[in-house]
C-alpha cells in the first residue's frame, strides 16, 4: 500500500501547475488545491498543493496528511518543495526535495545544474549524478507538459523523466472528452492515462476539466487485480477566490 500511496503522491504534485498564458509577461496565478485521498473507496489521506511565484521564480509545496485508517495509524506525512524558473513561457526545474514519514522516514532531493548539465540526485538507497538536457521534467513540470499540450489539442505525450537514480522515457496518452461529476459540479474532462507496458495490469489515468484550465478533478492509481487509489477535487482557490461550483451532471 505504501509504494502506491508514494506513486499517487508523485502523480499529483506533477499535474498541479498553472501555467501564464503564451506571450504574457505577468506571472501565473497563485493557486491553493485540497484533495482527499481514498484507498477503496475510504478516506484515508488529505493533500493540499500551493503554487507561488516571484518574478521569474517559481515554488510549489504539497503537504499529505493521514485522517483515516491506516495512514492516520503509522501516522503518515509527507511534504515536497519544488523550485524553478520560466525559460520563456515554459517551467524549468532547479531543485527539489520530498520528506516522507510512514513507518519509516525518507528523503530525496535533486539539484538541476543547467550550467554543467546535471543532475545530482540523493534518494534513500545512494544518489546519482546524471546528465541533464533541455527537454528534461521532474514531478512538477511533467503535469505543465500535459496541460498545456492538451490547451493545444495534443493527445500523446513522450516525456524524460527524473526518477531518483534514472531518466525515465515515460508515454501519456489522452482519451476523448467525457462529462464527469467533480466538487465543480459536472465538468468536461479528459482522462489522461500512462502507458505502461503490454501485459502490466497497473493503471494509472487523470482527468483534467476544460473549463478550469485543465486543473485535474480526479486521478486514480492501481492494479486491475489490487488495490484502488484516488485522489478527488475537494477545493479550489485560483489568485485567493474560491472557484465556485457549478450544476451536476443530470
Amino acid at each position: 500500500m505504501i509504494k502506491s500511496m508514494k506513486i499517487l503522491l508523485i502523480t499529483c504534485l506533477a499535474v498541479f501547475m498553472i501555467k501564464p498564458a503564451p506571450g504574457m509577461a505577468a506571472k501565473p496565478a497563485e493557486f491553493s488545491v485540497t484533495m482527499d485521498m481514498l484507498r477503496n473507496g475510504k478516506l484515508m489521506a488529505e493533500t493540499t498543493f500551493t503554487f507561488s511565484s516571484q518574478g521569474d521564480q517559481w515554488v510549489m509545496q504539497s503537504e499529505t496528511t493521514g485522517v483515516k485508517g491506516l495512514a492516520k495509524f503509522i501516522g503518515l506525512k509527507e511534504n515536497s518543495v519544488s523550485r524553478g524558473d520560466w525559460q520563456g513561457d515554459e517551467p524549468r526545474p532547479l531543485s527539489f526535495e520530498r520528506n516522507v514519514k510512514a513507518v519509516k522516514k525518507m528523503k530525496w532531493t535533486a539539484e538541476f545544474d543547467w550550467a554543467h548539465s546535471e543532475i545530482r540526485s540523493i534518494y534513500p538507497d545512494g544518489e546519482s549524478t546524471l546528465p541533464l538536457e533541455p527537454g528534461v521534467v521532474d514531478e512538477s513540470t511533467l503535469g505543465m507538459v500535459i496541460r498545456l499540450g492538451l490547451e493545444q489539442g495534443e493527445d500523446e505525450w513522450l516525456l524524460q523523466v527524473l526518477d531518483e537514480d534514472e531518466i525515465e522515457q515515460q508515454h501519456y496518452k489522452s482519451r476523448p472528452a467525457e462529462r464527469i461529476q467533480s466538487a465543480l459540479g459536472c465538468v468536461t474532462a479528459y482522462a489522461v492515462e500512462k502507458i505502461r507496458r503490454e501485459g502490466s495490469t497497473r493503471y494509472t489515468r487523470t482527468y483534467h476539466a476544460q473549463d478550469h484550465a485543465f486543473v485535474p478533478v480526479l486521478i486514480e492509481h492501481g492494479k486491475k487485480d489490487g488495490d484502488h487509489l484516488e485522489s478527488r477535487l475537494k477545493k479550489l482557490e485560483i489568485g485567493g477566490k474560491t472557484v465556485t461550483p457549478g450544476p451536476d451532471c443530470t
